[in-house]
């Protein structure tokens, strides 16, 4: 038995033990809502998941998005309706990532705020150094080191007090349209590896996800790549507006049978969109 869930297959991929998402996934792993036609300037995002035998509760999530197609803001609703995060995105020029600010509603603390910095050098556009502050304190930060071609080769991260922590060394698979992070303790001590699109406008191919798609890109099933006969499986359904983007998406589980034949389709989760271009 097994799940996939598909915001995961979109952004990254890994294998984490005991370790928190690097901290280059700040900005390698920003939202990304792709078009089919025209520019999206905000869309509202409704979710249910459906459990049998109870009545399914939606979520809202509202988003708007630059001139550029990219996402500047995104607010979450919880079940009441009331606010339960607050996300903003400011860019460089070359589209990068300058700052995000992050809000979010915890039981036990109430809101609480991350704000990540990211410093580009000007002439490679390439990110430099990486600062994360939560509720106004620093909490840790990295220097990156640039390869032959001018790709970034590793981050450094270091905690609050300057101690080095990790080591986070990056691996690029162009075939694959991926770049590999492999976390590193200070000591060495491998501890996880994470996946990024290289170009997240292209298809992202995991190693350990295999997927098949629609004509138009969007992904139809996505299994395990070593998935056999009556494994379980996610099978995807859309309607579209005028433009081809999609407006309803309905996730199903389902058995794999022979050839990847889809058998007992349930119904699991719902989102609709309302788009304004």
């Amino acid at each position: 038995m097994f799940k996939i869930f598909s915001l995961l297959i979109a952004t990254l991929c890994f294998t984490a033990l005991a370790y928190s998402q690097p901290i280059v996934n700040h900005f390698l792993a920003i939202p990304n809502d792709v078009s089919h036609g025209g520019t999206f300037s905000s869309i509202i995002e409704t979710s249910e998941v459906l459990i049998k035998g109870y009545q399914p509760i939606p979520h809202k999530t509202e988003k708007k998005f630059n001139g550029n197609g990219l996402i500047t803001e995104q607010i979450a609703y919880n079940s009441a309706g009331g606010k339960s995060s607050e996300t903003y995105w400011e860019y460089m020029p070359n589209n990068g990532l300058r700052k995000k600010r992050h809000k979010f509603f915890a039981n036990l603390s109430g809101w609480n705020e991350e704000e990540v910095i990211v410093e580009w050098d000007n002439e490679t556009l390439v990110p430099l150094k990486v600062e994360v502050l939560k509720n106004g304190k620093i909490s840790q930060w990295a220097l990156m080191t640039m390869d032959t071609l001018g790709r970034i080769e590793s981050a450094k991260v270091f905690g609050p007090t300057g101690a080095h922590t990790y080591t986070e060394k990056f691996i690029y698979i162009e075939p694959s349209n991926m770049i590999k992070v492999m976390v590193y303790k200070a000591n060495g001590v491998f501890t996880s590896s994470w996946s990024y699109p290289l170009n997240r406008e292209k298809t992202f191919k995991p190693e350990s996800i295999s997927c098949q798609s629609y004509s138009n890109g969007d992904i139809m099933l996505e299994k395990l790549s070593n998935a056999l006969k009556g494994d379980q499986a996610y099978y995807y359904e859309y309607e579209y507006d005028n433009r081809g983007n999609w407006i309803e998406k309905r996730t199903y589980q389902v058995k794999l049978g022979k050839n990847d034949k889809i058998k007992n389709k349930s119904l699991e989760n719902r989102v609709t969109r309302e788009i304004t271009y």
